[in-house]
C-alpha cells in the first residue's frame, strides 16, 4: 500500500491513470491522507493502515481510468482519507467487491 500524506509524495507519482485524481488533493495535503491500494492489499491491511475500518464512505466514484475513488471525512475540519482502489483483477476481492457494489461512475 502507498500512503500519501505529503505534497512531495503526492508530486512523486508518476501513473498517468492515478495523476488527473491526484491532483484535485495537491492543494488539501494538510487535511487529507491518500492510501493507494495495490494488488498484495486485503481489507485488512487496508484497515490496518487506516485505522478505520472500509465502510462508512462520504462518496465512492469509479473512474474511467479504472481507478474506485473512496472518500472518507473524519473530521469536522474536513480532514480525512481517500482509498483508490484498482479496478483490475489483481486487486484482492475482498476489497474490490464494495467498490464495484457502491460506487457511481464519472468520466474522469
Amino acid at each position: 500500500m502507498q500512503i500519501i500524506n505529503t505534497v512531495a509524495a503526492l508530486d512523486a507519482v508518476t501513473d498517468p491513470t492515478l495523476c488527473p485524481i491526484l491532483k484535485r488533493y495537491r492543494d488539501l495535503m494538510d487535511l487529507a491522507e491518500i492510501f493507494i491500494v495495490e494488488p498484495t492489499d486485503t481489507l485488512d491491511t487496508l484497515k490496518q493502515a487506516r485505522g478505520w475500518l472500509f465502510e462508512d464512505w462520504e462518496f465512492m466514484h469509479h473512474h474511467a481510468s479504472g481507478w474506485f475513488e473512496a472518500v472518507f471525512v473524519l473530521s469536522q475540519d474536513g480532514g480525512g482519507h481517500v482509498v483508490l482502489v484498482p479496478d483490475r483483477p489483481d486487486t484482492d476481492s475482498t476489497v474490490l467487491q464494495p467498490c464495484r457494489d457502491n460506487s457511481d461512475a464519472t468520466g474522469s
